[in-house]
């Protein structure tokens, strides 16, 4: 886990603009670990334009394999979770690491938010602060998730775990073909409980918009496509494509964050249109998400500001 160094850096891409010295950035921190997984030991792009805008302030930042018992003795006066993907195979046991790192160093985003994102139920939390969510139902027994489903006249549902990450385990089935849903439902519940929303038809042509936040402050958003829609329609977007957040959306999104047990430095709320066009927060994302930086003119250096001031 050595540091990045000058040459590791990324270049800049040409749609962005040149990174500049800032000097009158104060550096709070003197090293800085970046979390991923083993499967990914030398970052994202993404995430090394945020380790370029660190390195130029005079951090050294160094990649932590979460997994690897290396990185709880790296001595870093800040972690940062950023690729940890496959969290949610090991939840516990990510959960305990994130502890230990948090005694040792200041957690971006602190333990005890991270494991409030972790489970899903953390959408029935927004639901009970009045925050316009999807309609969820969770559970772990599918007679009674088809009786919920077909009381709230569901036609289609998507059901996936409520520990889960990039589409993980998480089925389009129709609440009308019992057999296949049942199926579909103990696959699910075999990794965790389960958490059934309706099928959101919307986002075929609207995608899910996701909007990013820097301690609390509004920076970028992006489409993302439909995740479950067919083929020819997930081309009618790219990920990452830059959109304009509505003061509404932007609202529900500063909504959803207040309702988190705690603050955060880095946050990924993704919003969805209602059959009214309204929107509704599908996830909010506090633990790995892809912010999409790269696509946005400034947001890497906005990242690193809002670390080198503390995180909030």
């Amino acid at each position: 886990m050595a540091p990045l160094t000058g040459k590791d850096m990324p270049i800049d891409p040409p749609h962005l603009p040149p990174r500049r010295a800032r000097p009158s950035r104060r550096r709070r921190w003197g090293k800085v670990g970046l979390a991923t997984w083993e499967g990914l030991p030398d970052l994202t792009p993404e995430d090394r334009l945020l380790a370029g805008e660190l390195s130029i302030c005079g951090v050294t930042v160094v990649p932590l394999v979460w997994s690897d018992p290396r990185s709880e003795r790296q001595g870093c006066d800040a972690v940062v979770l950023r690729s940890t993907w496959d969290y949610h195979r090991r939840r516990e046991e990510f959960l305990a690491w994130t502890e230990r790192i948090a005694r040792r160093s200041h957690l971006f985003n602190p333990a005890h938010v991270v494991r409030w994102n972790s489970h899903k139920s953390y959408l029935k939390d927004l639901e009970r602060a009045q925050v316009p969510i999807v309609p969820t139902w969770m559970g772990g027994d599918p007679a009674e998730a088809l009786v919920a489903a077909r009381s709230s006249r569901w036609k289609e549902v998507v059901l996936k775990p409520a520990v889960s990450a990039d589409g993980f385990r998480t089925y389009r089935v129709d609440a009308l073909e019992e057999d296949r849903f049942r199926a579909s439902f103990q696959e699910v519940r075999a990794h965790s409980e389960v958490l059934m929303q309706p099928y959101m038809r919307q986002t075929e042509d609207a995608g899910e918009r996701s909007l990013v936040f820097f301690a609390g402050e509004f920076s970028h958003a992006f489409l993302k496509p439909p995740l479950l829609a067919s083929d020819h329609r997930k081309a009618v977007a790219r990920l990452g494509t830059p959109v304009a957040a509505s003061r509404q959306e932007r609202s529900i999104a500063r909504r959803a964050l207040a309702a988190s047990p705690g603050p955060q430095l880095y946050a990924r709320v993704d919003l969805v249109q209602d059959t009214r066009g309204l929107p509704r927060v599908m996830e909010v994302e506090l633990i790995e998400p892809a912010l999409e930086t790269q696509e946005a003119s400034g947001a890497p250096g906005r990242f690193a500001d809002a670390l080198l001031r503390g995180g909030n």
